[in-house]
């Protein structure tokens, strides 16, 4: 698939759909910016996202990956090919970071719901290191308070991640991988692998810390 064709293609289809770009960027949760990215030839989609975006088009993938009318007779040799289908998945499949978002936030108002139901009132929050191996408690707080905001963190700190996203600079990673398999292979593991560290950062850091801190909390008291 010719990045330059398809996305002329892409305009060309979304307009006559009646579609503009930031109308086809929600329908398939990404930016405006990617829409537009693609349909300047700088990138293409994601190979998780040929489907939905062929859904929003009203046309069939076979014609989305050939940039073909469906009002054009199709013609026996551009029925797709095995070649094509392999080529498409040999792009590098992407975890659903959304759903793992959320997935996230509901097991952190499950801990904090616990937390303020079975562990009721005061809770140790901080504890102090006596150089024997033994802890000493130095810091409460009533767990109506603590595990709320704990709760407002992670909101804010899911939402921070999926701002990050959403600027463009996120998926820039996944697009420069594409052209780089198509032009300069030795590059291509490179920027694998700070998109890879750059989504476990996000993972761990704005998703899992605050669960942690909540089950640390309640197993701790």
């Amino acid at each position: 698939m010719n990045a330059k064709d398809f996305g002329a293609f892409l305009a060309r289809t979304r307009k006559a759909c009646g579609l503009t770009q930031a109308d086809l960027a929600a329908q398939l949760h990404v930016t405006d910016k990617a829409v537009s990215r693609w349909e300047r030839g700088v990138g293409l989609p994601d190979i998780n996202t040929l489907e939905p975006l062929a859904d929003a088009l009203g046309l069939t993938l076979s014609d989305l990956m050939h940039c073909r009318d469906p009002q054009e007779t199709s013609l026996p040799d551009a029925e797709p090919t095995l070649e094509d289908f392999l080529t498409m998945l040999r792009r590098p499949h992407h975890i659903d970071w959304h759903s793992i978002r959320a997935a996230l936030l509901c097991l952190s108002i499950l801990l904090a719901v616990w937390g303020v139901c079975f562990h009721p009132g005061v809770l140790v929050v901080h504890w102090h290191g006596l150089g024997n191996g033994d802890f000493r408690a130095d810091g409460w707080m009533q767990s109506l308070l603590i595990f709320p905001l704990l709760l407002a963190l992670e909101c804010f700190s899911l939402n921070l991640w999926r701002l990050f996203e959403q600027t463009g600079y996120f998926r820039h990673w996944g697009e420069w991988d594409a052209v780089l398999t198509n032009s300069l292979d030795f590059l291509s593991p490179g920027v694998c692998l700070v998109k890879f560290a750059l989504d476990y950062f996000f993972f761990f850091c704005c998703g899992l810390t605050v669960p942690f801190c909540e089950v640390l909390l309640i197993v701790m008291n």
